[in-house]
């Protein structure tokens, strides 16, 4: 008996798919190439269909500081991002810290996060990151519209009848407010340390291009106005020889 027993217990833990699902455990791997030409065609048709804040010209540089990627989340997960947490940025600091957000915020409720390595990449513009990336995400969509994905918030779809969003993929109605509560509590917890020094590196780097985007701004005013000032010299010119040249020809009878 206790055989049959060591025997039929892996038959037990196969079926676990009939079980009631549960958050799947954090994974933190290097993204995966695409196979082939046809998968990242349909990855970038994929990326197409999503309405974006800015035009697509260079998938690399254009997902590199973290934004649009925001976006494709958003679309998908509305209530898992927070936009306003996330700005344009050309500084690497300000990148990693959209990326970082990203990691801590949002894709650790979906049950992973991306690489270190992949990070740097990405915000680097290395050919082929963004592309892996997310098509990662991509999948963790699929898992979730195919219901094989447990997600700690409403799932982007129809309406439900009270106006409200459905609750999410493999999670009851009943559960949904003890989940939403649960991940309350966890946005409202203080940033750690590293990341609050790091939001402050962000804020004085932030203020900085600022005042430096202000200053040049000021000096292009400045030189506009010199300009403007020699036009209209020079129009007064132009107008005081039309009269004289004008004069002239009156002067001889032939105006």
């Amino acid at each position: 008996r206790q055989q049959q027993n060591r025997v039929a217990q892996p038959k037990l833990l196969s079926a676990g798919a009939q079980r009631p699902m549960s958050q799947p455990s954090l994974a933190c791997q290097i993204a995966p190439a695409l196979d082939t030409d046809e998968d990242l065609q349909a990855l970038y048709n994929w990326v197409d269909e999503i309405p974006l804040s800015r035009p697509k010209r260079n998938i690399s540089r254009d997902f590199a500081d973290g934004v649009l990627f925001a976006e494709v989340v958003n679309h998908f997960f509305p209530r898992l991002v927070e936009m306003h947490n996330y700005s344009s940025a050309n500084s690497h600091t300000q990148k990693m810290y959209n990326w970082n957000t990203l990691n801590q915020k949002v894709l650790k409720k979906l049950g992973y996060q991306i690489h270190q390595q992949d990070l740097e990449d990405v915000i680097k513009a290395a050919p082929g990151a963004i592309e892996r990336v997310l098509a990662t995400l991509h999948s963790k969509v699929d898992l979730a519209a195919n219901r094989q994905l447990k997600v700690a918030v409403p799932w982007a779809s129809s309406q439900g009848p009270t106006g409200r969003p459905p609750a999410p993929p493999g999670v009851s109605p009943s559960e949904r407010s003890s989940v939403a509560g649960s991940a309350r509590g966890q946005e409202a917890s203080p940033m750690p340390p590293r990341m609050q020094k790091m939001q402050m590196e962000v804020d004085t780097e932030l203020l900085l291009e600022k005042e430096q985007a202000i200053a040049e701004l000021r000096e292009m005013v400045g030189i506009m106005t010199e300009k403007i000032k020699k036009l209209e010299q020079l129009v007064r010119i132009k107008d005081s020889k039309i009269e004289a040249l004008t004069q002239k020809l009156q002067k001889h009878g032939l105006a």
